[in-house]
């Protein structure tokens, strides 16, 4: 039973130790004040104003049209409620995209959505607004 006992956590701590995990192997969207060449003040808590969504791709966006949509969190009701939306064009082979000017003017938390034409998620992100 001890060299069954032993095997399994041989096997569990190999299998562990050689798995293939990256933290940007899927897509990710996070923010900051602007981007010049480079991202300047990233983070996911800003004050109110105009700010650069960015967008990591683990793939071709293919798209040349997307919208980035703006859901703010009403507390009296407990859901996420459609704010505002900015349409973008971009070129279809495009991993790693900002998407500048957005407007964030009334504190709060938002759920922001990089979405395809047909208005389908292809990732998502949650920001805060003070």
């Amino acid at each position: 039973m001890k060299k069954i006992l032993v095997i399994f956590v041989f096997l569990g701590l190999y299998f562990g130790v050689n798995s293939n995990m990256n933290a940007q192997s899927c897509d990710i969207l996070y923010f900051c004040v602007k981007y010049d060449g480079g991202e300047k003040d990233c983070s996911d808590r800003f004050y109110a104003g105009s700010l650069t969504v960015m967008a990591k791709l683990a793939n071709e966006i293919y798209y040349e049209k997307v919208y980035v949509q703006l859901d703010k969190y009403e507390p009296r009701t407990g859901e996420f409620k459609y704010y505002d939306d900015y349409e973008f064009t971009t070129d279809p082979d495009m991993t790693y995209i900002f998407f500048p000017g957005i407007n964030f003017k009334d504190r709060g938390f938002y759920r922001v959505f990089l979405l395809n034409p047909n208005k389908e998620t292809i990732t998502s992100a949650l920001i805060e607004i003070i």
